[in-house]
This record gives C-alpha cells, structure tokens and sequence, in this order.
C-alpha cells in the first residue's frame, strides 16, 4: 500500500531524523573540547582541585543536561485514553492514507505533517472539536502570489526544515487556533488549528468561547498552491492538535507508527449528530 511505504521512509525526511543526529554530534564534540581543555590546563601546572572543573564533573554534567539538546518527546497515546473529541467536518472521517496523517514527510517543504487532512469538499462546515476559546482568527488572510510561495519554499529547502513564519504567516492559510486550556488532556496545554479555511463566522474572534461541535467556519484552500495559482482545487481542513509542557510542543500522534496511529485516531474521533451552533455569520 501507498501509506505503508511512506511510512517506512519517514525517518528519511530531514525534519524528523537528521536533526537529532546533528545535535548529538554536537555534544559529542562539546565533550572533547573540554576534556581536551581540562587536560591542556593541567599540563600547564593548574592543580585541577577545584571538583568542579575535573574532567569527571564536567562529563557528568553534560550527561545530566545533553537529553534537553537530543530530546525529541513523541506522543503518548496514555495521554489521550479517555478522550473523545467530535469530528471537525461532520460525516468525514479520519483518512486512511498515511500521506493525510501525522509524521507524513512533507518534501516540498523540508518538513513534517504535524496534523491531519480531513479532505472535505469546498465550503463544508467546519467545527470545534471540544470547548475552547479562539487565540487567532485569519479573517484578513489575504493569498500570496504564486512566484512568492514558491520562493519560500526554496527558502525552505535550502534551510533544511520549514521555518515557522513561514508556516504560520502562508501555508496555513486562512485559520482558526482555538485554546483548550489545562483541562482538556491533563499536564498539557492543548491547542487545535483550523487551517486552509474559506471563510471564518464574524463572530470569531480572539477571546470568543466555543462550545463542542459550534460551527466556525466553512472549508477551503487557502494557503495552497491551486490557491495562490487562484483555482479551488485541493480543498480540505488542515487540522492539528497541539500539546505544550515544559518548552515542548507535541502534536497528536508524534512518532507513532501507522497502525497504531490510525486506531488511535479513530477512537479518538466521534461522528455526533449533535445541531451544529450556526451563530454569527
């Protein structure tokens, strides 16, 4: 299968696997410098009593505090045991192509697919997932031109990962970031992100409070290239789910495997049939 094989090859892409590689090599050449320091210190006659400064404390020390500089946390799918959330696009389920899924790589621009695309057609209505309160509402999104776009990418490539202005400020389009706050999946702060959108309700807002299922707006593709190139192709919901603790932001489903990725994801999900709050317009 298509999905399978992507999969395999995540570790390929260069957001998700070289990294790492590169921040442990640095550590590693951290180490010898200072051990190679120390030494040069004591065959300039320094006693080298001072326990801080042996060679010992020093490895010990880079020990103790090099997992913040190779860490790479991936989802834990114990956080998200007991929790449902409602489909954001009614009667369209969680896609079984491993392309439209988390860890995804994205080599058009250096990157990985944080989230997941519900591929909805133009204008379907667009739903909170659980109660929250909006942080960001794009209504004044405008399109950048298509030569624009492609230049970013560029950019992009050349830098080896997708820099977030650019990710934010373009390729998501026009969007909706909605804040779950502590509750939502105890220990994180929970963000959800509404992304490629047509249009947002006026009454979206910074500050606005959404209930479950309460409509936000309608589907698009805002923020891709059939958009800049000004057609309507590709339209789908970019959505992602965000968790925040101690420096860190993991999204739904980090390092997972597909199956298990795809249980989860269909668990986690449900279709309620509950009338959607069309407030606003």
């Amino acid at each position: 299968m298509i999905y399978r094989n992507t999969y395999r090859n995540l570790h390929r892409g260069p957001g998700s696997y070289y990294w790492p590689l590169l921040r442990l090599k640095s550590v590693r050449i951290l180490t010898r410098i200072i051990i190679i320091s120390n030494l040069f210190a004591l065959s300039r006659g320094q006693t080298g009593e001072d326990p801080n400064n042996s060679p010992i404390h020093v490895l010990s020390t880079i020990e103790k505090y090099s997992p913040t500089l190779t860490d790479n946390v991936s989802f834990n799918p114990a956080w998200v045991k007991d929790l449902k959330l409602v489909l954001p696009c009614k009667d369209i389920p969680v896609p079984k192509r491993g392309a439209r899924l988390p860890n995804a790589p994205r080599d058009y621009r250096s990157g990985t697919h944080r989230g997941i695309d519900f591929f909805a057609n133009w204008g379907t209505p667009i739903r909170a997932v659980a109660d929250g309160k909006v942080v960001r509402a794009d209504r004044g999104f405008e399109e950048v031109p298509a030569q624009f776009r492609e230049e970013l990418l560029h950019v992009s490539a050349e830098i080896g990962h997708t820099p977030s202005d650019i990710f934010n400020s373009v390729l998501l389009g026009r969007a909706v970031f909605v804040d779950h706050g502590l509750d939502l999946i105890k220990g994180f702060r929970v963000i959800t992100i509404y992304a490629h959108l047509s249009s947002i309700n006026d009454s979206i807002k910074p500050g606005t409070m959404l209930k479950r299922g309460e409509l936000m707006g309608f589907s698009g593709n805002t923020g891709t290239k059939d958009s800049a190139l000004g057609t309507k192709a590709g339209a789908h919901l970019h959505w992602e789910m965000i968790l925040q603790k101690n420096n860190q932001e993991i999204f739904l489903g980090k390092g997972m495997g597909y199956e298990k990725l795809y249980n989860l994801l269909t668990e986690l999900f449900l279709n309620e049939q509950t009338p959607i709050n069309k407030k606003g317009g």
